[in-house]
């Protein structure tokens, strides 16, 4: 019976010395799993674990931001900040307060609307069309390689979304949100349905646009997105989301920016892909973007598509909390930021007719 009593122990004290070992090595997915899991509107406030710095430069649009009375007269509970600007760099805005243009906003699913216009920075249209399996290695005799970058951008993989289920450490959607590797996740994305014939919105698609991206440019996707985008039209500093030490960037979501350069991703998008007077796209990029998927008719590339109600089409890139809304006709773009649903009249800050300046803050 002693020695029973032994073995019953020794057993015991070995199993829980192998389940703390397991969840030490993957307490960073933990961590990150339980805010998830926690965060009441389906995001967290903040994401624990480590960073990457997205450095600006010194060729962004200088805004001037001015109070505008209308809005904070239309302005509802659920509203943060609001800004509409133009391509000069006049924004109308309204802030509760402790907001400002200078605000650290989490974009959330934002960052996923950054992977289209870094396509188009490498000035190969005809990388949109070309399957998966010329790049990533492995997938040359893999159903999922008939997949392109358009199909990505469409959400038309065919890769799973499925139900989020953060504390499910074998679920690849979780450890796209937690770790401890995107791109492995990413690459083991299972195929649901055809390729090009079933939208679906999945963060496996950004995560392998952000993958080939690195294949095509020899460079991680951090840099390419600091080099080629980031540093040409932002003001300030981001900060990007990394799966563990010196690892890869998450690329669906997750970045923490001003709400001014979050912004300026819009105008520079309503422009053609100009921030005041430096091009960083290429002639007809936005226009390529704005191309409706022939499966999910209203979703262009990686931008949902809506008219604006006077009759022209708006660029909407949209995700929990937040709202940026691009109107490549007029050359004007808005950012919302709040709880619950945005205001109704949104689009309607799209139209170039609006209330003139007010109170003028110091321009960035």
């Amino acid at each position: 019976m002693q020695r029973l009593l032994i073995t019953m122990t020794v057993v015991v004290l070995v199993v829980a010395a192998l389940a703390a070992g397991a969840l030490a090595a993957h307490w960073p997915f933990w961590h990150r799993a339980w805010q998830w899991h926690a965060a009441s509107t389906g995001w967290p406030e903040a994401l624990p674990g480590p960073t990457l710095p997205l450095s600006a430069g010194d060729t962004y649009l200088r805004l001037r931001v001015f109070t505008d009375p209308s809005l904070a007269a239309r302005a509802d509970a659920g509203t943060q900040l609001l800004m509409a600007g133009d391509g000069d760099g006049d924004v109308a805005a309204w802030f509760a307060p402790g907001f400002s243009e200078l605000s650290v906003i989490d974009g959330r699913g934002l960052a996923a609307g950054l992977a289209a216009p870094l396509m188009a920075t490498l000035g190969d249209a005809s990388l949109l069309d070309a399957p998966l399996r010329n790049r990533l290695a492995g997938w040359q005799q893999d159903a999922r390689g008939a997949i392109t970058p358009r199909q990505l951008l469409w959400q038309l993989s065919g890769l799973g979304g499925g139900g989020f289920s953060p504390l499910n450490p074998w679920s690849r959607r979780a450890q796209l949100a937690s770790g401890p590797d995107f791109m492995r996740a990413a690459l083991r994305t299972r195929l649901e349905f055809p390729p090009g014939t079933h939208f679906e919105e999945a963060p496996a698609n950004a995560q392998l646009l952000s993958l080939l991206m690195e294949q095509v440019t020899g460079t991680g996707y951090a840099a390419v997105l600091e080099q080629r985008l980031w540093s040409r039209f932002a003001a300030h500093e981001a900060v990007a989301t990394l799966d563990h030490r010196r690892g890869n960037m998450a690329a669906h979501c997750c970045i923490r920016a001003a709400a001014g350069d979050w912004l300026r991703l819009g105008l520079m998008l309503a422009n053609d892909g100009q921030s005041g007077s430096l091009r960083l796209l290429p002639e007809g990029a936005v226009a390529e973007m704005a191309r409706s998927s022939p499966v999910h008719p209203g979703y262009g590339l990686g931008y949902r598509l809506a008219d604006s109600g006077a009759g022209a089409q708006i660029l909407v890139l949209e995700t929990e909390g937040r709202r940026l809304v691009i109107a490549p006709h007029s050359g004007r773009a808005v950012l919302w930021v709040g709880t619950g649903a945005p205001p109704p009249w949104l689009y309607a800050l799209l139209m170039p007719e609006m209330a003139g300046p007010g109170d003028s803050t110091a321009p960035e």
